[in-house]
């Protein structure tokens, strides 16, 4: 697989990326963007990559010889060439290759809404003037909340809670696993408005559900819906500058796993 370099470049869907300085991969353009190769697409519903579309495109790239011509579909397809795991009967792409959500979940939605909440996620900061960006004094009483908090953790909740603000770009997976599931909601409350913390609570249930032991259909079910109204959420409330919010939506690709 080409990765996010490519117009087709999720493992699991069919949907095509369009050009900005990168290539991005938004369900929803303008109207002045839409024409016959940039659609729109329903999240709940994207077009998937079969077996048989690995195959084809494969055999597709390898006719070609190296070539600008073959760069091009290689972009344009998002397969570089064949794997030897093709000739796996048993092994059927996409499916056999599962969503990791430690990168994920862990250490790429968590830290990147943090950013939003800190008022750091834009580079041009004139932008990170939201609603939900919460003051350093805010920031000062979880912090501080947090290391009150570190000799009253059991030890099987894990390594106790770092202060956020000190430490979080020194944060491990299991920390930002912790930090979802277990104190992001009760430091939030009454700090984030209430609009945007029950849209992140749409994530925290689903993690939280996606870490059981056991999985049965409507836990399944449960986790898709979930997902999609957390995208749905940062569509409508927190992304509401076009093109920046195609910087964060790379990340929610593999949401309709």
């Amino acid at each position: 697989l080409t990765g996010h370099n490519s117009y087709k470049a999720c493992r699991y869907c069919d949907i095509r990326g369009i050009y900005f300085n990168h290539i991005y991969y938004p369900t929803t353009l303008p109207t002045s963007l839409l024409n016959e190769i940039n659609k729109n697409y329903n999240p709940s519903n994207l077009p998937q990559r079969t077996h048989n579309d690995y195959k084809t495109r494969v055999e597709q790239i390898m006719t070609i010889p190296p070539s600008k011509a073959r760069n091009k579909m290689v972009s344009e397809l998002g397969v570089t060439g064949r794997s030897i795991l093709l000739d796996i009967k048993t092994t059927q792409f996409p499916k056999c290759f599962p969503v990791d959500i430690m990168h994920l979940f862990y250490e790429n939605i968590a830290p990147y809404m943090l950013k939003h909440w800190m008022g750091s996620f834009f580079n041009d900061f004139t932008l990170n003037n939201q609603p939900y960006v919460l003051n350093n004094n805010q920031w000062e009483e979880i912090g501080t909340e947090m290391e009150t908090a570190r000799k009253f953790i059991p030890t099987e909740f894990g390594r106790p809670p770092r202060n956020i603000v000190h430490h979080h770009n020194g944060y491990k997976a299991e920390e930002w696993s912790s930090w979802i599931t277990l104190y992001s909601l009760p430091l939030l409350k009454d700090r984030l408005p209430a609009k945007y913390l029950k849209g992140w609570s749409l994530f925290v249930r689903a993690v939280q559900l996606c870490q059981k032991r056991t999985l049965s259909l409507d836990n399944l079910n449960d986790i898709r819906s979930l997902l999609l109204q957390f995208y749905e959420h940062y569509e409508w409330y927190v992304a509401n500058l076009f093109f920046y919010y195609l910087k964060f939506i790379q990340f929610l690709l593999t949401y309709h796993f």
